[in-house]
């Protein structure tokens, strides 16, 4: 039996100890929080299937339908364009407290042990290999530490560039994010769709919603910059001129949180140790904000753990959680990755003007919400955009960056394959080279 520390709470890491729990081994989770104080205070969607993944049963409750987003260009002479249901993925809608409060008690049924209100400072290390770590009650030794500590994770901070492991992230990496419900105004003009993604932020890197609920209004605002109270302010005040059945009355929320919206790490595991879910910045900002992405890696690697029998737990026996990842769900993430730098990258009157001239059309919309996503961004968006390009001889500026969009996507075609399917030192250092270059070059022309 070997002694496995999970660092942090995280989704990825409740259902990594549980199935590691359930094996036979002995498990501890080392969290920041109070119990009570564990998860954010907001409902989020996610595909059904990662669920079945994980095998977690869930209740009828958890159901949902899927949403069909709105988007709200800058120009109000364009139209707005309205993604179709989609027939392919089912959509589970969680709250975040409740359903992280639902994985700690499995893991309890399963015996894990649990440290709530104790903060995890460092990672201790031994030679080569993470040994345990350090927190504000003291040192904690294990044979194995899961790194479950979240964007900002001291683990993963702190560790010797030898790893090979990202410490830090970069600016255009993290979307600082509000996310608050307000008492929704039954007597006020309500809009016509129901969740719209609000593009009218000129010269702002981010974006808003407006979710419209049975009782509430769900708002978010999301900067790649810090924004000030003013800031704030002034974003609200927009929002409620739009929509005037937004209240005054906050209901739930109002917390500003780091989320990751940027490429996974090129390297997961070291000795000893093994990122998931955001201290890997796994994140599927299309659904869920990370949790599908995170109870499938968390599966993973829990059962990469089990199957080492010797109990090694180096890079040798831990690439496989790696390769898994990368194979079945990393490189789709990527792909998206790519596609989410075009928020900082293409203005909102950019967008305004691509739908007033049918740059995108709702036609388009429907194909593309009713095939799977990864697919459309791996096979498909490429020819779409070259259609369009044709008809942008007018604006070389806007051209050139729908251009760089296809050379990002045909370079990370060409990158795919660098990826080594077991751990060689000198083959892994080459593979992160050539992923943390390339999308540090497509970073350049947005910073």
């Amino acid at each position: 039996m070997s002694e496995i520390i999970v660092a942090g709470a995280g989704h990825a890491g409740l259902v990594a100890a549980m199935k590691i729990a359930n094996a036979g081994h002995k498990v501890i989770v080392y969290e920041k929080n109070k119990r009570e104080d564990c998860g954010l205070d907001q409902w989020d969607c996610f595909a059904e299937h990662a669920m079945e993944y994980a095998e977690i049963c869930f209740p009828e409750s958890y159901r949902a339908e899927n949403n069909q987003i709105t988007f709200v260009p800058l120009d109000e002479d364009a139209p707005s364009l309205t993604m179709p249901e989609s027939r392919n993925d089912k959509t589970l809608k969680v709250h975040r407290k409740e359903f992280l409060n639902r994985l700690i008690d499995m893991c309890i049924d399963a015996g894990v042990e649990f440290e709530f209100g104790t903060r995890v400072i460092s990672p201790v290390i031994l030679g080569s290999r993470v040994v345990g770590i350090e927190t504000d009650k003291g040192i904690f030794y294990a044979d194995m530490v899961i790194d479950s500590c979240g964007v900002e994770s001291p683990l993963r901070s702190k560790l010797p560039d030898f790893m090979m492991i990202e410490n830090d992230y970069k600016k255009l990496d993290v979307l600082n994010t509000y996310r608050a419900t307000f008492d929704r105004l039954m007597d006020k003009p309500q809009p016509v769709n129901r969740y719209n993604v609000i593009l009218k932020d000129d010269g702002v890197k981010g974006l808003s919603w407006v979710v419209t609920e049975k009782n509430e209004v769900d708002i978010l605002i999301a900067r790649f910059d810090s924004f000030s109270d003013d800031d704030f302010n002034e974003t609200m005040k927009m929002l409620r001129n739009l929509y005037p059945h937004i209240g005054l009355k906050k209901c739930s929320g109002g917390e500003v949180t780091p989320i990751p919206v940027r490429q996974p790490l090129a390297v997961l595991v070291a000795d000893g140790y093994a990122a998931a879910g955001d201290s890997a910045f796994m994140t599927y900002a299309v659904k869920g904000s990370g949790i599908a992405y995170s109870l499938m890696a968390g599966t993973m690697l829990a059962e990469t753990v089990i199957n080492d029998t010797e109990g090694l737990y180096n890079c040798d026996s831990l690439w496989e959680y790696e390769r898994r990842f990368f194979k079945e769900i990393g490189f789709d993430a990527c792909r998206i990755a790519i596609m989410k730098n075009c928020l900082p990258y293409i203005t909102a009157k950019e967008i305004s003007d691509m739908f007033k001239n049918g740059l995108i059309t709702s036609q388009e919309l429907e194909y593309f919400a009713n095939i799977d996503f990864q697919t459309a961004v791996k096979t498909k968006i490429i020819q779409l955009i070259k259609d369009k390009i044709r008809v942008l001889n007018g604006n070389p500026e806007f051209r050139a960056k729908l251009l760089g969009i296809i050379v990002w996507l045909g370079r990370f075609s060409v990158l795919e394959p660098a990826f080594p399917n077991r751990y060689n030192r000198e083959d892994v250092i080459r593979w992160k080279n050539k992923y943390n270059d390339f999308f540090d070059s497509i970073r350049k022309p947005i910073e």
